[in-house]
């Protein structure tokens, strides 16, 4: 009989334990990815996304909703119930375009964020384009020959932007493809020639010699351990490109700022769990990634420094109809945390 009251009581105690992990969210929470499958932002937010249900002991769905650099799936997010189950991914480049394109009005002040890690893009070419080096690329988009990119707004396409200015040359014609992945793939079937995309969307066709890499927007050189190539950086590259390493962008799990605190704390102590496992430090390592886990004041203070620095990007480049001035949006060299933060009730 003593033995049945114990196994009894140590099922209560599991049931118990189960039911506790259980309750973290009213219902099985969705986190929804502004961009299409296999894209950069996709292939960089699911692990982490496993390994923190994982931890939680809970099923967190998937679902790509992409759309207008990712302002589809913010939109309907900041539309439902802020309780924990509807969540938002997207990449730091586009969500700061936003008010240049007058894609949302959503800025970091609505969301809490946690980025797990930052990469840099990489130019790339058709291994027939005959463009090996970066003096050829150049050379090539000059004669008029489009360049492809994922979206306007989106982090290799801000880069590049940014890249053609230091060098004093005009942006070329785009071609878009709908996500870093696809534009690779794009490259790779000749329907553009020159592209540039998210270094951890497109390093396996890299890797498997089906595109030639002309360089990275990293502070230090790639290699490409498959085809024994290394990419330069651009920093050497391209004179005045000192500060492109700064706009490498995140890929960051958002979460209404007004979600429920208990919900909050739990998410990120499963992010914090998650970037420490096995599982993502190897993907991260397999994609050129660095781990950097941002939340919190962090993560805040490093989303409104992005905006500052892709928006006024676009806008001196001549994109897109927003100023950021009427944003109240810093250039990077007025960026000052202390003040910015005072735009969110949340330092108030």
């Amino acid at each position: 009989m003593k033995k049945l009251l114990a196994t009894v009581l140590a099922l209560m105690l599991v049931l118990g334990c189960t039911s506790a992990m259980a309750a973290v969210f009213p219902s099985t929470p969705t986190v929804y990815i502004g961009y299409g499958a296999g894209g950069g932002t996709d292939t960089a937010v699911r692990p982490v996304v496993a390994a923190m249900a994982e931890y939680l002991g809970e099923t967190i769905n998937c679902s790509n909703m992409e759309g207008a650099n990712s302002a589809v799936a913010c939109d309907y997010v900041l539309e439902q119930p802020h309780d924990g189950t509807s969540m938002f991914a997207t990449g730091t480049g586009g969500f700061s375009s936003y008010p240049i394109y007058a894609y949302s009005t959503s800025s970091w002040q609505d969301w809490i964020s946690f980025h797990p890690y930052s990469g840099p893009a990489v130019v790339f070419a058709n291994k027939d384009a005959g463009v090996t080096n970066t003096q050829e690329l150049f050379d090539y988009i000059a004669a008029g020959n489009k360049f492809g990119v994922g979206a306007y707004g989106n982090g290799p396409h801000t880069q590049f932007e940014a890249i053609c200015a230091a060098k004093g040359a005009a942006s070329p014609e785009y071609s878009l493809f709908g996500s870093c992945a696809d534009t690779a793939v794009g490259c790779i079937a000749g329907d553009v020639m020159v592209g540039a995309g998210s270094l951890s969307a497109v390093i396996d066709y890299l890797n498997g010699d089906m595109l030639v890499p002309i360089f990275v927007t990293c502070a230090d050189p790639f290699e490409f351990t498959g085809i024994g190539v290394t990419a330069p950086s651009v920093v050497t590259e391209v004179p005045g490109t000192d500060g492109i390493p700064n706009l490498n962008e995140t890929w960051p799990i958002m979460i209404p700022r007004d979600t429920p605190q208990e919900i909050v704390d739990k998410l990120v102590e499963a992010f914090n769990a998650a970037i420490e496992t096995d599982a993502v430090k190897e993907f991260a390592a397999s994609k050129g990634f660095n781990i950097i886990g941002l939340t919190g004041e962090e993560a805040d203070k490093f989303l409104s420094y992005s905006i500052s620095g892709y928006s006024w990007t676009l806008f001196n480049a001549g994109l897109g109809e927003g100023n950021p001035a009427d944003f109240g949006i810093p250039t990077l060299e007025e960026y000052n945390w202390d003040t910015v933060k005072t735009t969110c009730e949340a330092y108030k």
